[in-house]
């Protein structure tokens, strides 16, 4: 009986622990990794809080433009001997901003800015993410190709040194003739052995940047398309998506509306009141801005109780009945060239700013131009290393037949030695090496070409 609880128990764990395993096991498209790392990225998710953080502080600012509604309250009391007086007074107040005119006030447009430059980073952050995603695709895509296209000749070599392992044990070929195979397997399998721990770091890399469990096992399905787009798109892409020409564009709004609002320094100077019994209709100018505000105001009594007027306390009337108006202004006449002035120093600004703008569209086309000319300069430097890595194993294998068949003879490879043959085999790894660095080049110059396209799509 304890022995099929052994055994019953034995299955169970091994169920649960390939369930676990299955679970690790973690299948991934490219745009579902992009979409897991915009989600679960900590940059990205930190630049988000930061949105929220600047549109918290906006509707604070804009929380005058919304009623204002309270209470206030006082009591007051003497004692004259025996004459004890109490004092009791409350107010309710509603308020209304009706209408405000001139510049826009300046905590408002520093909440406004705050805004919109914490979204052009949050865009940024999220490009840069997409961008680490698609280049440690690459990577590892290269990585699992590279791996599989010289296990591949690590095993044909490992037959070929059981074969020369054979003949030189039957002194039929040199001790050199072994070592020359061993020398090119070994360096096969360093080759690897490299490639297994840089895919293990690259792999980590990508669990960790779209957030997943750090023990999961990945699989990618698929290398990343190419891009089919013309030199013109491109630069029309970039110009589109470019985050440095749009913040330049806000800034390039802003300054325009600057610009305009300093002919507000010529308006009047003006403040009026209209109120009938509880009811005000204000207009008020702020000390620090051109800005005016027409605000209602409401503020009935609630509960009182008249003071002896006789009172030291008695300052204010208790009731506000019948109607009062009030209006004042200044018009200035001259103000010493003071608002011309400033309307020079901001249309100058923004004078240099569309300057800037056209710079950075000239700089941008360029950059552009520059990066697609070197993704074909790339492509053909791989098509060359990848020939050049045929030419050399073609050429070590036939040194190699040669030396170990004395029978074989092949115009051009008479009187070889085994110096040649070890030449050869160094000329050969060095050419995989500079081929697999080449498309690895290829890649990342198509990915420095999205990047400046700034194209995530």
């Amino acid at each position: 009986m304890s022995k099929k609880l052994t055994a019953l128990a034995v299955c169970l764990i091994l169920s649960i622990a390939g369930a676990v395993s299955a679970q690790r096991l973690v299948s991934l498209q490219p745009a579902r990794a992009i979409e897991l790392a915009l989600q679960n990225n900590e940059t990205v998710k930190k630049a988000e809080k930061v949105v929220e953080r600047a549109k918290a502080n906006l509707r604070v600012s804009k929380a005058v433009y919304l009623p204002q509604v309270g209470l206030t309250g006082e009591y007051q009391r003497q004692k004259d001997g025996d004459l004890d007086e109490r004092d009791y007074l409350t107010r309710a107040q509603a308020s209304m901003l009706l209408a405000q005119f001139g510049e826009i006030p300046e905590g408002l447009d520093a909440a406004q800015e705050e805004v919109r430059k914490a979204e052009i980073e949050y865009e940024r952050a999220k490009k840069e993410s997409v961008h680490t995603v698609r280049n440690l695709w690459n990577n590892i895509i290269l990585t699992q190709e590279e791996i599989e296209e010289r296990g591949a000749i690590a095993a044909e070599l490992q037959k070929k040194l059981e074969g020369t392992q054979i003949k030189q044990a039957e002194k039929r070929i040199p001790f050199l003739s072994q070592l020359n195979t061993e020398l090119e397997l070994a360096e096969q399998q360093l080759a690897l052995n490299e490639l297994q721990r840089q895919l293990d770091v690259d792999t980590a890399e990508l669990i960790s940047l779209i957030g997943l469990d750090p023990l999961a096992r990945v699989v990618l399905s698929r290398p990343l398309p190419d891009d089919d787009v013309t030199l013109e798109a491109a630069a029309e892409l970039a110009l589109a998506n470019n985050l440095d020409l749009r913040d330049l564009q806000g800034d390039m709004l802003r300054q325009e509306r600057l610009a305009g609002e300093t002919i507000w320094n010529r308006f009047p100077e003006l403040s009026a009141e209209a109120r009938y019994k509880d009811l005000h209709v204000l207009l008020e100018q702020h000390q620090q801005n051109q800005t005016w505000d027409a605000k209602a105001v409401y503020d009935p009594l609630i509960l009182d109780r008249e003071r002896d007027t006789s009172s030291m306390f008695q300052t204010n009337p208790r009731t506000q009945d019948g109607w009062e108006v009030r209006f004042n202004f200044n018009i200035p006449l001259y103000d010493g060239n003071k608002t011309k002035n400033l309307r020079s120093v901001e249309i100058a600004e923004l004078e240099r700013m569309q300057l800037e703008y056209i710079e950075k569209t000239k700089s941008i086309r360029v950059e552009v131009r520059r990066d697609y000319r070197a993704v074909a300069n790339a492509k053909e430097r791989m098509e060359i290393e990848e020939k050049r890595v045929r030419i050399f194993e073609q050429q070590l294998r036939t040194i190699e037949r040669v030396l170990d068949e004395v029978t074989v003879e092949i115009p051009g490879y008479q009187s070889l030695t085994y110096n040649d043959a070890f030449q050869a085999q160094a000329q050969f790894t060095e050419a995989q090496r500079v081929y697999y660095q080449a498309r690895r080049d290829y890649a990342k110059a198509k990915e420095r070409l999205r990047e400046t396209m700034q194209w995530i799509e």
